[in-house]
């Protein structure tokens, strides 16, 4: 694979993906991967049914089991409407890559995949982080940040499955590097 010189773009050849390596402004900081250690404390299998708005309905079961942190995974079904969001150049040298305004899908959405973080902010409300891929009503493959509060659910039920965990969670802090705020594990009491 030949990748090109400039921050962002790649080129590929035949038979080889193209590779984006996107440069941000802040200090790297290495390990990128942070480990805890945590038991996972309960999975969930979640069904929710047609027209089911997805970020609620989430928040509703999340709050039977406490502050806890937790991934998952989006395994199947539709949604009839939703937004997500897909990196950018923003042309600004202190953060150069952010989301871009929300692509709004509607119509038959029919789910590939997704990996959910349930986190919290500093406040201690839960956040949903969730990417992934769908396929529009029209066969074209969609992908990026979901926005699980816009999604509603479509004809066919949205099926998930969730690990929490027992004694840790994500909490939201800066990133030196990307100067984002993302989900950094946290031990909890």
């Amino acid at each position: 694979m030949k990748l090109s010189s400039q921050p962002g773009q790649a080129t590929a050849s035949a038979g080889f993906l193209a590779v984006r390596k996107f440069l941000h402004a802040g200090q790297p900081s290495y390990p990128r991967t942070l480990d805890l250690e945590a038991d996972p404390a309960e999975e969930l299998r979640i069904t929710l049914q047609p027209g089911t708005p997805v970020g609620p309905a989430l928040r509703r079961v999340l709050a039977r089991y406490g502050q806890r942190g937790g991934v998952g995974r989006l395994c199947g079904g539709t949604a009839r409407r939703l937004h997500y969001h897909r990196i950018e150049q923003t042309g600004d040298p202190d953060r150069p890559y952010d989301y871009g305004p929300p692509h709004v899908l509607e119509g038959v959405i029919s789910f590939v995949t997704g990996a959910i973080t349930i986190g919290q902010n500093a406040d201690g409300k839960v956040l949903l982080h969730c990417h992934s891929g769908f396929i529009d009503g029209d066969g074209t493959l969609h992908g990026g940040h979901l926005l699980l509060d816009t999604v509603e659910v479509g004809d066919d039920p949205l099926i998930l499955r969730l690990c929490l965990f027992s004694r840790s969670a994500f909490v939201v802090n800066s990133d030196e590097e990307t100067h984002f705020s993302l989900l950094h594990p946290t031990p909890m009491e």
